[in-house]
């Protein structure tokens, strides 16, 4: 391995040994069928596959083995990854897939706003979710996080319903449409990285909102 990445490894390990809000144990439970979400942008290949390779081995720890876990590769703009398949599966020796917007979906339900919200379809069955990525905020923008799931994983209508709530109502909207998608869907874990390669762990809403309010579009008693 790249030994630039060793840091970074030992990074993710140590947020992994201690998620805010709650060990992994206690989150799994049992042996759930979990879909990993994760970035699958060249630029952060070598850090998500660390990462990935690092949370699959800790959800394995603490009973869900391998074989109930997929990884499912996606781009936070909501664009499909073009991405050697072959070489991720061989790095994680779990199924990798990846993300196709105009593939097969499932609605997972409408926003407030009556948006229907459409998915991936290999996430209909899963019994757990997990989001892996690059997250962090900068003033009023919120890079990746969130945007794993929606646009990430959505199907093109919601993809563009999305694109339609940024255009017309700013990152706040599309902040806001995507913390929608996860209270309906629940996100067990996420795993995130600001540039510097400081990792967090954390159930997906606390760590949704913990971006969404260092970009000041929550406030940050909410």
């Amino acid at each position: 391995m790249n030994p630039v990445l060793y840091p970074f490894r030992g990074a993710v390990r140590a947020a992994l040994s201690r998620p805010e809000g709650g060990s992994l144990a206690g989150r799994f439970p049992a042996p759930l069928v979990t879909a990993l979400i994760a970035e699958a942008a060249e630029a952060c290949a070598p850090r998500v596959r660390v990462a990935l390779e690092e949370t699959l081995a800790a959800l394995a720890a603490v009973g869900v083995p391998r074989g109930r876990q997929f990884v499912l590769l996606v781009h936070a703009d909501g664009s499909r990854p073009a991405v050697d398949v072959a070489a991720w599966r061989k790095a994680l020796h779990v199924p990798v897939l990846v993300h196709d917007p105009d593939a097969a979906s499932f609605t997972a339900g409408r926003s407030e706003g009556g948006v229907a919200i459409e998915l991936d379809d290999e996430l209909r069955e899963a019994e757990a979710i997990v989001c892996v990525g690059p997250g962090h905020a900068t003033t009023s923008v919120v890079h990746g996080g969130p945007f794993l799931l929606v646009p990430g994983a959505a199907a093109r209508p919601t993809v563009d319903a999305w694109r339609e709530a940024r255009r017309r109502g700013g990152e706040r909207a599309a902040v806001e449409l995507a913390l929608a998608v996860e209270a309906l869907l629940r996100v067990d874990l996420a795993l995130t990285w600001d540039p510097a390669g400081r990792a967090a762990v954390a159930g997906g809403r606390a760590r949704f909102d913990a971006l969404a309010r260092e970009a000041g579009l929550l406030p940050r008693d909410a």
